[in-house]
């Protein structure tokens, strides 16, 4: 498997540290496996193969954070770029752009399990809301589906099938994980993305 070590550029300002309970919708606590959607390339088409997915409309784009990642002992700079969160119809989806922003000719990225976190697997589960008012973590949302051998397995409503994304210099790739959403009076998240310096207060339509 891929090991990949991620270098921040800038100074990380740690989020105040809450006692989180995890939640979400349909059973959003982490521990399970399986994809649920795949990761839709944008501007330019990664090699090795993405498959559609990505919710739309995107919205503007409302923060960015710059970032190192090694890839096969190269470093690979990546511009990370975070579309506005609305609600819909009871869901907030994260929504994020993702560019190797390395010099043509330079070293691909792979994405593979980059922002898993602690889930298993090649996707965006990794990622979390945290509501800083009413002291929770909303995970990536799941969902049932039927498995082999007649027992029910729960798929992550997020990109996956990342091992197969690889995102050449000058390329982007869009990504999204779904959660379910935080009550009418919460106008503000922290979105956390593994390997990323956090996203403090971004606002909630």
């Amino acid at each position: 498997m891929r090991v990949s070590r991620v270098a921040i550029v800038g100074v990380l300002t740690l989020a105040v540290a809450l006692p989180l309970t995890g939640c979400g919708i349909l059973g959003g606590d982490d521990g399970a496996t399986g994809p649920a959607a795949g990761s839709t390339a944008a501007g330019s088409t990664a090699a090795g193969g993405t498959a559609a997915g990505e919710p739309e409309p995107l919205g503007a784009v409302i923060a960015t954070r710059e970032i190192e990642v090694e890839e096969s002992g190269r470093t690979v700079p990546l511009r990370v770029e975070l579309h506005q969160l609305r609600r819909d119809t009871g869901f907030v989806t994260v929504n994020l752009r993702m560019t190797n922003t390395g010099p043509e000719g330079g070293q691909r990225w792979q994405i593979a399990d980059e922002f898993a976190g602690e889930t298993v697997g090649h996707t965006m589960a990794g990622v979390s809301l945290v509501d800083r008012k009413n002291r929770r973590q909303y995970l990536v949302a799941r969902v049932a589906s039927p498995g082999t051998g007649g027992a029910d397995r729960e798929l992550y409503l997020c990109s996956a099938n990342l091992a197969g994304v690889f995102v050449q210099p000058g390329q982007s790739v869009q990504l999204y994980a779904v959660f379910g959403a935080p009550p009418d009076d919460v106008r503000a998240v922290d979105v956390v993305v593994p390997n990323v310096p956090i996203f403090e207060n971004v606002p909630l339509g």
